[in-house]
C-alpha cells in the first residue's frame, strides 16, 4: 500500500515566469516577496518577477533580510511585517534559507500572534499562499512542505504542514548559473542525499518514490561533472535542478534519516554548508543500516554500486578535504542530541549516543 501527495504545480524552463504570468492573478492580489541579501538580485531573479507584477499591477513588499540558516528572529520580524501589510500571498526568491524562511513567514503572518516556537507543537495551521522561484539546487523546498529554522539557541529545527506547500514554484536554471562553486557543489550534495535517505526509508514500499530517487541520483552522478566543467551551461545546470526537484518530491513523502540530524551541528556552529555537512556523515552511517539490511542501502543508492563508489564520488567532490576541528564538549553534546533527534524514528538500525560520538571523531581523523 503507497500513497503520493504534491499539492505544487511547477513550472519548468528558461523564461517560465514571464510564459506563465497569469498564474499569479489565481494567487492573489498583492506580493510580500522574501528573499536573501543577495541571490535574488544577482541571479536575475527578482527582476524578473518584478517586472511581471508591475505589468500585472500587482502591488508587492520587499523583505529582503533572510540570513543563511534563517533564525526565529527574522522569521518572527518577516511575519509581523507580512501581518501587518495588506499582502495577501508569498513569493520566495532564493536558496533553501529564503524558500524556508518563506513558509515560516507566512504561518506567523497569518496567525496573529503565531511565535516560531509555534510551528513546532504539530499543529496544522493555516498560511498565506507560497510561491517559489528557486535560485539553488538542492533543498527541493520547491515542492515539500518543510521548514528548517535556527532556534535562539543555535540549534536546527525542522515543521512542515499541509499549508506550507508551495502553491506554484518556477523553475528557470538561468538562475542557478550565478551559484559560487562551493554553493553548486553543497546543494548537489544536498539533493543526492535527499534522494538515497528517501529511499533508505521507503526502501521500495512506493514505487514512485523509488523511480524519482533512482532518477535523482543518477542525474546526479552523470551531470555534476559536467556543470563543473562549464558552469554557465544551463542544460547541465537545468538536469542538477530536475535532479533536485526530484529529490525533494522524495522527501516530501518520507522525511530524511539521522544523516540530516548529525549534520545540523555543523552547519550551526561550525559553518560547515548543509549538503557537505550531510555528506560527511552519510557514509558512516549507511555503513551502519547495511550491517543489517544491506538490500535497504544497496536499493537506496542506486545507481552507485556499492558504498565505496559512492564515496568515491563524494570524495572527488570535497568531502575529504574539509577541515573540522571538534572539541570533547562539542562531540558530547551534540552526540546525545543526534541520538534523541526524530530523524532516527525514520532511520533503520541500532543508533546510540556512542555510535554517534564514534561517528564525529571519524569525520576529524579522516
Amino acid at each position: 500500500m503507497w500513497k503520493y501527495f504534491l499539492p505544487t504545480r511547477v513550472f519548468s524552463g528558461t523564461k517560465t515566469i514571464s510564459h506563465n504570468n497569469e498564474l499569479f492573478r489565481e494567487i492573489g492580489t498583492n506580493a510580500f516577496i522574501v528573499t536573501g541579501r543577495s541571490s535574488a538580485i544577482k541571479s536575475g531573479a527578482l527582476d524578473d518577477v518584478q517586472e511581471v507584477l508591475d505589468a500585472l499591477d500587482i502591488p508587492s513588499t520587499l523583505f529582503d533580510e533572510v540570513e543563511e540558516n534563517p533564525s526565529f528572529s527574522t522569521n518572527e520580524k518577516g511575519g509581523k511585517m507580512l501581518s501587518n501589510s495588506a499582502c495577501d500571498f508569498v513569493l520566495a526568491i532564493g536558496g533553501g534559507s529564503p524558500l524556508d524562511a518563506a513558509k515560516a513567514i507566512s504561518v506567523v503572518g497569518k496567525n496573529g500572534n503565531c511565535s516560531c516556537r509555534d510551528l513546532f507543537e504539530g499543529k496544522d495551521l493555516p498560511a498565506f499562499p507560497i510561491v517559489t522561484v528557486p535560485t539553488t539546487s538542492g533543498t527541493g523546498s520547491e515542492v515539500t512542505q518543510y521548514s528548517i529554522l535556527t532556534d535562539p539557541e543555535g540549534s536546527k529545527k525542522g515543521f512542515g504542514m499541509p499549508s506550507t506547500f508551495p502553491r506554484i514554484s518556477f523553475l528557470d536554471a538561468r538562475y542557478t548559473v550565478t551559484m559560487p562553486v562551493d554553493v553548486t557543489i553543497s546543494t548537489a550534495l544536498d539533493a543526492l542525499s535527499h534522494s538515497i535517505e528517501g529511499e533508505a526509508v521507503n526502501k521500495g514500499q512506493n514505487p514512485l518514490v523509488k523511480m524519482l530517487s533512482k532518477e535523482a541520483t543518477k542525474i546526479i552522478k552523470q551531470s555534476l561533472r559536467e556543470v563543473l566543467k562549464n558552469e554557465n551551461d544551463v542544460s547541465s545546470r537545468e538536469r542538477i535542478q530536475f535532479a533536485a526537484t526530484l529529490a525533494g518530491i522524495v522527501i516530501a513523502h518520507t522525511g530524511t534519516t539521522a544523516v540530516h540530524a548529525a549534520g545540523y551541528p555543523l552547519s550551526s556552529f561550525k559553518g560547515i554548508k548543509h549538503g557537505m555537512a550531510n555528506a560527511l556523515m552519510l557514509i558512516g552511517i549507511f555503513e551502519r543500516i547495511a550491517k543489517t539490511d544491506p538490500n535497504r542501502i544497496s536499493g537506496a543508492i542506486e545507481p552507485f554500486t556499492d558504498l565505496d563508489e559512492l564515496n568515491a564520488f563524494l570524495q572527488e567532490f570535497g568531502v575529504g578535504r574539509v577541515s573540522l576541528q571538534l572539541s570533547e564538549e562539542e562531540i558530547e553534546k551534540w552526540s546525545d542530541q543526534t541520538s534523541k533527534a526524530s530523524h532516527l524514528k525514520k532511520t533503520p538500525g541500532d543508533f546510540d549516543k556512542q555510535f554517534f560520538v564514534n561517528l564525529y571523531k571519524r569525520i576529524i581523523s579522516d
